[in-house]
């Protein structure tokens, strides 16, 4: 009897060396199959996004030299990289800074943007726009002044503290120093009503014409504004090479910036 129950148990770890060892040459089977599978979706997932990367850098690159090669700056680098200075709390302009300026319908504006400024304006009424400048170059001084009474009126309305104030004034109205409107470079436009300018056949007249006499919308409805909140009113003249260069790569004046000195 206890050889038989011997034998029982020996035939028993046979029978579980048997199956395990099936076991593993089935899982072997398997990840000898699998693995090569595996191998090959990593490598096509890499070649996609590899190409994709390619595609967009080819198309931002290509985008760019078919646009300088259709238009011709007529400004020089000095000049051009005027054109395209942000400014904000992080790159704010001296207080004693002044530009060379010029008078369009009554406003101070930069000498560079006169002779594209005045075609703008003539070329939109003769559509039957009443397309208006509001307003141009403002001086370190007059931007304290407007900053100053702004925050004083919202920390008096809102009956908060002024660090609230001023947080919530700066995304509308910059402070001095912080303003575009120091450059020269950044015009306000109006309809002449009261109305949201955003919904006027004037501002949609500007965004489809504006970059062929070199204006751009200023600040976007993207979050890289340099913290200021959308405004249909606010654009911005880079000159025409710029603003067609911005447009076919979709980005704003913060990110082309960026892009160009990447």
């Amino acid at each position: 009897m206890r050889r038989k129950s011997m034998m029982k148990v020996t035939r028993g770890r046979l029978e579980e060396d048997r199956r395990k060892s099936e076991d593993r040459y089935e899982y072997q089977r398997v990840m000898l199959f699998i693995l090569p599978l595996l191998m090959v979706a990593v490598l096509a997932v890499g070649v996609y996004f590899g190409y994709l990367s390619y595609t967009d850098n080819y198309v931002k690159k290509t985008s760019l030299e078919t646009v300088a090669s259709a238009t011709e700056s007529k400004f020089t680098p000095e000049e051009n990289a005027y054109l395209l200075t942000v400014v904000n709390s992080a790159n704010p302009m001296e207080e004693n800074f002044e530009p060379e300026l010029s008078e369009v319908d009554g406003l101070k504006v930069s000498s560079l943007m006169v002779d594209d400024l005045k075609r703008m304006l003539e070329d939109a009424g003769a559509y039957g726009l009443n397309l208006t400048a509001l307003n141009g170059y403002s001086s370190f001084e007059e931007q304290k002044d407007i900053y100053t009474k702004a925050v004083k009126k919202y920390k008096k309305e809102h009956k908060c503290s002024m660090v609230k104030a001023e947080a919530a004034v700066k995304k509308t109205i910059p402070d001095a120093g912080e303003s575009e409107q120091q450059t020269g470079l950044l015009i306000e436009f109006s309809d002449s009503t009261d109305s949201d300018f955003s919904k006027t056949d004037e501002f949609r007249w500007l965004m489809k014409n504006g970059v062929e006499y070199g204006f751009v919308l200023r600040y976007t409805e993207k979050e890289n504004t340099g913290g200021m909140n959308y405004s249909p009113n606010f654009f911005r003249y880079v000159g025409s090479d710029n603003a067609f260069s911005m447009r076919a790569l979709n980005m704003n004046l913060d990110e082309y910036v960026l892009y160009l000195g990447s």
